[in-house]
């Protein structure tokens, strides 16, 4: 078994920082749900029955059911959650969660711990990995998942085709095109192509959703994000990505050329699936 592996397998729910989440009733507005989520900075609401976790209501859930539709942000967050959630206790392993998180396709992961609860994100495994892959360890020189990650770089790995849009593109086409593709981001360039922003679920949550009616009424240009986007070049390792990722907080990876247009989108379920049989089978 490789050290990254035996790393998130004796690595405790419990002995991580967690990321935050918002604790709404099932019967709080949309809208207020949105509103708490954005001014707490936390992509992940859950929706309470009493003390039992009923649902929780995500990003995802935002820009595929809410964004759009004005009509139905004063409607209970119930309708729109996503019902019974896998939940795991803070015995649970690194590891666990990975796989459960790969398994079942989602980004958080509710965590019951002895002094309330918790949300197990993509975020804090690649922290995790991040943090593991820059400590001083008795290195292998066998081709396992370790020594990829640090070796192989992104020409050497599947990425994602980016799904790019100019700056005045509506907010209603780029969101339509996210929904459709299923993706999480789109790069934002301009007339040459050259990346100059990025426009993800984050951005829907934090500055669309329940405050702008009309999605044709205004360009995308006007709520991308420019400033502390995560990219690399195709040259850089797979942990000089992740190490990226962990810096500036994102799931997303831009992979640029040297004349800053985006060539691939990776994300950190990209780089898990990629090594799927020590992370998850070893």
């Amino acid at each position: 078994m490789t050290g990254i592996v035996t790393q998130f397998e004796n690595t405790k729910l419990s002995h991580m920082e967690l990321s935050d989440q918002v604790v709404v009733d099932s019967d709080t507005t949309a809208y207020d749900t949105v509103l708490a989520m954005a001014e707490a900075d936390t992509s992940c609401a859950f929706v309470m029955s009493g003390a039992e976790i009923v649902g929780i209501f995500t990003e995802h859930d935002v820009t595929h059911r809410v964004v759009r539709s004005p009509d139905v942000w004063e409607q209970p967050v119930e309708n729109f959650m996503t019902s019974n959630p896998k939940v795991v206790t803070g015995a649970a392993s690194a590891l666990d969660g990975l796989r459960l998180m790969t398994e079942g396709r989602f980004r958080n992961l509710p965590v019951i711990l002895e002094d309330g609860n918790a949300n197990l994100t993509h975020y804090d495994l690649i922290h995790l990995a991040s943090d593991y892959l820059k400590s001083d360890h008795e290195e292998t020189h066998e081709f396992n998942a370790e020594y990829a990650l640090k070796y192989v770089d992104f020409y050497g790995m599947p990425s994602r085709v980016p799904l790019e849009v100019e700056a005045d593109e509506s907010l209603f086409n780029t969101i339509e095109l996210m929904i459709k593709a299923d993706r999480g981001l789109i790069s934002v360039v301009d007339l040459r192509g050259i990346l100059i922003g990025e426009f993800t679920q984050h951005d829907v949550f934090r500055k669309v959703a329940c405050r702008v009616d009309d999605l044709n009424d205004v360009p995308v240009g006007d709520y991308m994000t420019t400033s502390n986007m995560a990219t690399a070049l195709p040259t850089w390792s797979i942990a000089d990505g992740l190490h990226e990722m962990s810096k500036k907080r994102h799931r997303y990876l831009i992979v640029v050329n040297e004349t800053g247009r985006t060539v691939g989108v990776v994300t950190f379920r990209d780089i898990a699936d990629y090594f799927q049989a020590a992370f998850v089978t070893d």
